[in-house]
């Protein structure tokens, strides 16, 4: 093989590479309509069974259910008007079609659309509900913290906020039990190490009412709350953070509810 072959070899295997690092539909057009090159996202959807090894027309290869996207490109073709942003409709899915001119051939793209609008559909769907939650969570009297899985605060209910957000200020992860005020059930032993809220969820156990007591300049004396917390999974099963709840467990219920969880949000022990 000559050096110019081996050249010619490279310059096709590269083209083909780019062609297929494409993951939408690409075809390329001789000024006759005539198939040149396609990819394989466009075989499997005009030709799913395979294309015959002699050139095809785009009529050939798109099939007698296309002619509308095969009228379309060769007018555009013949008129040497190229075409953007063109919605079309293959095997029931919507595409944005490009027909864009090269040197010595056409290049016809198609990007499929139904997926992306489905995406953004589930999206915004998922911003209401996401709303919609965060109201409630807003508005209930009592403490919702999330962190995560380095025990950092994610999210704090504006219940939590009121009471607790000021006292976590500029307040290092270890000194929350004494800059807050967070005790275990006997409301004179700090609740450190072992018998920390969210590290222990992070850790992958699940808290069910814990008594701990709050006792700080907000609380003005000590309350007795239950604490509970459980370990949030991804789809692989791996801890990406930890949600908590808290309830005060007498009469001043408002007040401790919010100092409670500012202290399960602690970091690690």
């Amino acid at each position: 093989m000559t050096a110019a072959a081996e050249s010619v070899n490279e310059d096709f295997a590269l083209f083909s590479d780019l062609l297929e690092s494409s993951q939408n539909p690409v075809l390329i057009l001789d000024f006759s309509l005539a198939i040149l090159h396609v990819n394989s996202a466009a075989e499997r959807l005009f030709r799913p069974y395979g294309i015959p090894a002699h050139p095809l027309s785009l009529v050939e290869f798109c099939g007698p259910d296309y002619v509308y996207l095969c009228d379309l490109v060769a007018d555009a073709l013949h008129q040497g008007t190229p075409l953007r942003g063109k919605d079309v409709t293959v095997a029931g899915e919507a595409f944005t079609l490009t027909l864009v001119p090269g040197k010595v051939s056409w290049v016809l793209g198609l990007r499929p659309v139904t997926r992306e609008l489905s995406l953004e559909y589930q999206a915004k769907r998922f911003r209401q509900h996401r709303n919609i939650l965060l109201e409630a969570m807003d508005g209930i009297e009592g403490s919702v913290v999330i962190v995560d899985v380095n025990g950092s605060i994610r999210y704090m209910n504006r219940f939590t906020r009121k009471y607790v957000g000021d006292l976590m200020q500029g307040v290092g992860m270890n000194e929350w039990p004494t800059a807050a005020g967070f005790y275990r059930e006997d409301g004179i032993t700090l609740l450190e190490g072992p018998y920390r809220i969210f590290p222990r969820a992070l850790k992958g156990q699940t808290v069910i009412d814990e008594a701990i007591v709050i006792r700080n300049e907000i609380t003005g004396h000590a309350i007795k709350v239950q604490a509970s917390a459980t370990p949030v999974h991804d789809e692989k099963g791996r801890i990406v953070s930890a949600i908590g709840w808290f309830h005060y467990m007498g009469p001043h219920h408002t007040r401790l509810t919010a100092v409670n969880v500012t202290d399960l949000n602690a970091g690690d022990d």
